[in-house]
Parts: C-alpha cells; structure tokens; sequence
C-alpha cells in the first residue's frame, strides 16, 4: 500500500535522475559539439544548417548516451536521494515514527526498475533502428561511405573485403571475395563486383551478397559441388549471388557493432559458425551484461542506502564520498572481470555474474550499519 511519503520519494527520484540525465547530456553536447564544430562546418554551407546537423547528430547519439549513463545515473540518483533526506532531517521523523529504513527503498526500487524498463526498450526497440545513423562520423549523412574491415567466413571460408561500405543501403563498393581451395574452387580465384548488396535470409533464399557484374563470370569458374551450393548464378544478368551469414555491419567497427542489435540478433549470431570464436566470446559476454545491469543496479541501491544513512556517521559529506568510492571500486571490479573474459582468463557467464554477486554480498554485509 504506497502512502504520501512513497509517492514524494518517487516523484523526488524521477526528478533527481532526470535532471542528472539533462545535466550530463547537456556537458556532453557542448564539450563534444565545440570540440568538434569543425567537422559539422564542412559538410554544412551556413550557421543554420550547422546547427541542424548537430542537433540531428546529438538527438540520434542521445539514446546511446542514455544507454551508457542511465545505469549509473539510477544508482547516484539513490544516493541523491538518501542524502537529501538525512541533510533535511527528514530521515528521524520517519525512523521514529517506527518505519524501517529499508521501507524507504520500495518507492526508489520503484524508481530504478521503472529506469531500467526504459533502458531495456531504449536498447531493445530504438537503438537497433537508429545503429546506422548512430555510427556516422559527425557531420556526415546517414549515406556516408565507411572504412572496410575484412572478415573470414568461418563456415565458408570465404574472405569479404571492399573499397567502402553503406550501412544505410547495405552495400559495399568494389567488393572482393576470395573463394577458398579447395572447399569452393579448384583454383584460388578472386570475385570482383562493382557493388555487392546485402539480402537477410527470407523464405526460399538464403542470406548472402548480391554481386553486381562480378568477374570472372559465373561459367568461368572452376566451382566444386560444394561451391555450386556457395555460389549462385543471377538469371539473365551478369551478377553473381555469394551465400554467407556473414552480415553487412560486420564489415565496420567489429568491435561494437554488437552493442547497437537487439538481444534475439545476438542470439543468432552466437550460434551461427560464420563468426568466429572471439566474436562469439564477445557476443556472449555482452548478453550476460544485458541480462545482469538490471539486478546489479538494483544491488547497487542497497550498498548506497547504508552508507550514505549510516549510523553514528559524524559527516554526510564523509559518507557520500565513501559511498562513491565504493562504487568506483564496484564499477572497476566489473571492468576487470570483462577484460578477463576478453582475454579468455574467465568464462563469460562468470565475468558477467561475479560483480552481481559481489555487490550483492556487501549489500547483505552493510545492512548492519544502516540508521534504526
């Protein structure tokens, strides 16, 4: 049953978080755009359209920002929050009035669940709509050519490479295919196309690269049985059709691409043999992250609460300095379990849960020393 003061606590929570949230975003913008002016007046012929290119630029990179900053910013928000209270003297009416202090964190558990279903639509819904507009440089359009990186098809073993890559057509210029021996051909041979398109798997086609006027010709290749499954004439055209589940964004920035697909995409990958095993290693240990940053902000609340309303504490900006120091030691503890885990020392799965059940543990240990 939520009472007045449930209510004020979160009406005080959301308003705290938010006006974090503009804060950090409007420090972002202005250090970043400044920094980077230069850029936006390149590809821009006056102050107007300056200014629209930077505000399309920064309202596309906001969800990515909100991504990245909502989790802490939930947590610092708790702290904020407590603070507040024990600095107003708001704190003693209610511990003497017989309510537990931990009663006080059902309106702001309130607040950071409500937080943490905006993240997950954030990701889920928006982020993989926006993934590429998001990875242009600034000042460029949605149609600017990227840097290729090369990729092996681990189930192919068909090397794609290409002069420039489209994310918003998913296409890639002068693309380059080289054609294994002796899984496809009998002689190492090399396709050329003046563009190649990527098509998603639909029903009676598998996905794969379109070739346009590709050379050598389709009857000009020595294909093996296995390679006439891999390679596919286009009728009454000079194209050629290359099956792979090798996906047009693996082709730039490998590194983060994962970062911007929804959570069922990275599922698939994890099972498709086209990736190799880093990649997958990565995939993974970034769904477990998906699946753990919702507990683990929660967790983070019920360190913040006994250290910032801790009892016989002589100084409140004393307990909020250890507080953040505490959760600066969490979120490197949390750092360094990824880097293990990209470095192979630690199993995904652990490197994700470890920091969870870590927060967990000193929640459950500092309860002692919350205000009764």
């Amino acid at each position: 049953m939520t009472t007045v003061f449930d209510r004020y606590l979160l009406r005080r929570y959301l308003y705290v978080f938010s006006v974090l949230f503009v804060c950090v975003l409007g420090l972002f913008v202005v250090i970043d755009g400044f920094t980077n002016v230069d850029a936006f007046q390149e590809q821009a012929s006056d102050s107007s359209e300056v200014l629209a290119l930077m505000s399309g630029y920064y309202l596309v990179q906001s969800s990515m920002f909100f991504n990245l900053t909502a989790p802490i910013l939930a947590v610092i928000s708790a702290m904020v929050v407590f603070a507040m209270l024990v600095k107003h003297s708001e704190l003693l009416p209610v511990l003497s009035a017989g309510v537990p202090l931990y009663r006080l964190l059902v309106p702001v558990f309130a607040g950071a669940v409500l937080v943490n279903v905006l993240i997950v639509l954030n990701r889920e819904l928006v982020i993989p709509r926006l993934a590429e507009r998001m990875q242009v440089e600034r000042g460029e359009s949605a149609g600017a050519a990227h840097e290729v990186e090369p990729i092996y098809d681990y189930q192919s073993h068909i090397r794609i490479d290409g002069e420039a890559l489209y994310l918003s057509e998913r296409r890639l210029g002068g693309a380059r295919f080289v054609l294994p021996v002796p899984e496809i051909v009998g002689d190492l041979t090399t396709l050329r196309a003046r563009e190649a398109v990527h098509f998603s798997a639909a029903e009676g086609r598998p996905a794969g690269w379109l070739l346009r006027e590709a050379q050598p010709a389709y009857a000009e290749l020595d294909l093996t049985e296995a390679g006439r499954k891999r390679v596919l004439p286009v009728k009454d055209a000079a194209d050629l059709f290359v099956v792979t589940d090798v996906d047009f964004d693996q082709l730039h920035n490998r590194n983060r691409s994962y970062q911007f697909s929804a959570t069922p995409d990275l599922v698939r990958r994890i099972h498709n043999p086209a990736f190799g095993q880093a990649s997958v290693r990565s995939i993974a240990h970034h769904i477990h992250e998906r699946l753990v940053s919702p507990l683990s902000n929660v967790l983070c609340v019920l360190v913040v609460v006994p250290l910032v309303a801790r009892r016989e504490s002589r100084s409140l900006v004393g307990n909020m300095a250890l507080c953040t120091a505490v959760l600066i030691v969490l979120y490197g503890s949390a750092q360094g379990c990824a880097y293990l885990a990209r470095a192979n020392m630690l199993s995904t799965d652990l490197a994700a849960w470890l920091p969870a059940i870590a927060t967990g543990t000193l929640g459950a240990w500092l309860s002692g020393y919350a205000q009764t």
